[in-house]
């Protein structure tokens, strides 16, 4: 689900003929294609906003997942919940700060900070978290002040092999605030507040946890459509 892979992986196609006028092209002889990938995917925010219904891009302003359960575990954290109408808030407002780009091996990588990424979602959960109770049904949403992920794909030189593409991502939570109603205990919101900044680490793997799964099944769509060489094209 990833916005700016998204957007990274498409940005350079030549078959244009599909494709909007506004999209920049970075090509893969280009000595500064990583700084070419940086501008280009940040002068995109807001078509990606609206979508980009060329690449099968629905709007990301809000951004909304199918239901979907997930598990967690660390020495002061474990939990099993549901959650229903998960929703990104501003998910289209994404700041890449670097890139990696080397065509010959077929790898995209980057770092990009989301500033403020809010998320919301009805939910039923049993468990702990920092080493607090998690039990009942809900409500719940968390202003994140900022996320930063890095990311790297790899293996894409073979359009037979799509589904063996690698992806590796990790996203970090420098801090968040929660709202919460439905707890068996009330007070468990206002104690995860006070300790944001340990909540915001608990709670980082399951973001990438829930990055990941959306950006892999995208990337194996773009990959049987599209040879890395198109989305990359030399220079003419």
């Amino acid at each position: 689900m990833l916005f700016a892979i998204l957007l990274g992986l498409t940005i350079a196609r030549t078959e244009t003929a599909n494709l909007p006028s506004y999209f920049p092209k970075c090509y893969q002889d280009d000595p500064k294609i990583n700084e070419c990938f940086v501008n280009a995917a940040n002068s995109l925010n807001q078509y990606v906003r609206k979508g980009i219904p060329e690449i099968g891009l629905r709007p990301l302003d809000p951004f909304v997942a199918p239901p979907f359960t997930m598990t967690l575990e660390s020495p002061i954290t474990d939990y099993n919940a549901t959650l229903r109408g998960f929703t990104f808030e501003r998910l289209f407002n994404y700041q890449f700060i670097s890139a990696e780009i080397r065509p010959k091996d077929g790898v995209v990588g980057g770092k990009l900070i989301l500033p403020d990424l809010d998320l919301k979602s009805n939910y039923t959960v049993e468990g702990h978290i920092i080493n607090l109770p998690l039990q009942g049904g809900g409500y719940f949403k968390i202003a994140n002040s900022k996320i930063v992920c890095d990311f790297l794909t790899s293996g894409w030189q073979e359009k037979k092999n799509c589904n063996g593409i690698n992806l590796e991502i990790t996203c970090k939570i420098e801090d968040l605030k929660v709202n919460i109603t439905g707890l068996a205990n009330d007070m468990v919101g206002t104690l995860l507040n006070l300790s944001s900044q340990l909540v915001a680490s608990e709670l980082s793997p399951a973001y990438t946890n829930i990055f990941r799964p959306f950006l892999k099944s995208f990337l194996t769509r773009m990959c049987r459509k599209h040879e890395f060489d198109d989305l990359f094209p030399l220079t003419p």
